[in-house]
């Protein structure tokens, strides 16, 4: 019996490894970080009260689609502001040089002066460069 429980698991590990397949998950696209070239931003912003940015970035080809912001916290009051796109693998992608805009919400959740760091691209080392807004919250 336990020979034959060998034999059995002997041959489905062969099966197994001898049909190898290659997934295809269906994706023909990756993300990428567009540049931001400039942002509307309050002068001031009222605690717990949400305040629409408007921002300008960069469509550099034809392949590229805006997807949305992702906006992280760096620090205490430090925002980092990226575009996102998603680029279409595979295609002839012709370069264009579109300003787009969009607007995003930020909710003021502490009392202090806001530091908002927009993605404008890397430098010549490769280092991210960012265009910076201090923005005080006021309290009523």
């Amino acid at each position: 019996m336990m020979k034959r429980f060998v034999l059995f698991a002997v041959g489905f590990i062969f099966i197994v490894l001898s049909s190898s397949c290659e997934l295809d998950t269906g994706e023909n696209f990756h993300f990428r970080a567009m540049e931001i070239t400039g942002a509307d931003v309050p002068e001031s912003f009222t605690l717990n009260s949400s305040h629409a940015i408007e921002v300008s970035f960069l469509r550099t080809d034809s392949c590229t689609f805006f997807q949305g912001f992702d906006v992280f916290e760096v620090d205490g009051g430090v925002l980092n502001i990226v575009a996102i796109g998603s680029v279409l693998t595979g295609d002839d992608c012709g370069a264009v040089n579109d300003t787009l805009s969009s607007t995003f919400n930020l909710t003021a959740i502490f009392n202090g002066t806001y530091r908002l760091r927009f993605y404008a691209g890397d430098d010549a080392d490769g280092a991210p460069e960012y265009l910076e807004y201090e923005v005080p919250v006021e309290t009523n």
